[in-house]
């Protein structure tokens, strides 16, 4: 049981960490940022619930020598994200799209139109990391006092 109790403490730990470091990041660059014209290294299109337009794309900054692509939260690089067709169009024509990053975190960017991430999955992901982390820890503290 303490093995179980550990393990919901990490897994729900982990994704509420995940979970506030996505929101953090997306509430950064909705409120400011630099602009680069990105390479697009990929373009692709995705049906289901819909079509969407995707690129994968990577930059470079004056003076430094580590090309940026998209990156989560998880180490994840060189991720897909979504374009309004209009503007994939240009993008795959151009093999260029603008994006907007943070200067002080590079690896936090998107492309400049494709607007705002939605906050809804990483705000679930706090929610969820707590429902799993609030009572293993609860439960946790329980068996360790049960036991001194």
């Amino acid at each position: 049981m303490l093995f179980g109790l550990r393990v919901g403490v990490l897994i729900g730990g982990a994704i509420t960490y995940l979970g506030v470091v996505e929101t953090e990041a997306e509430l950064r660059l909705r409120s400011g940022g630099d602009i680069v014209e990105a390479d697009v290294l990929d373009t692709r299109v995705m049906t289901g619930r819909g079509t969407t337009y995707e690129v994968r794309y990577a930059f470079t900054l004056p003076g430094a020598a580590e090309t940026y692509t998209l990156r989560d939260a998880t180490g994840r690089e060189g991720l897909w994200t979504a374009l309004p067709r209009g503007d994939w169009d240009s993008a795959r024509a151009s093999r260029k799209v603008a994006v907007r990053f943070l200067p002080e975190d590079p690896w936090v960017s998107r492309p400049v139109n494709s607007g705002a991430a939605p906050l809804g999955d990483s705000i679930a992901a706090i929610v969820l990391g707590l429902l799993i982390w609030v009572p293993s820890m609860v439960l946790f503290v329980r068996v360790l006092r049960s036991r001194a």
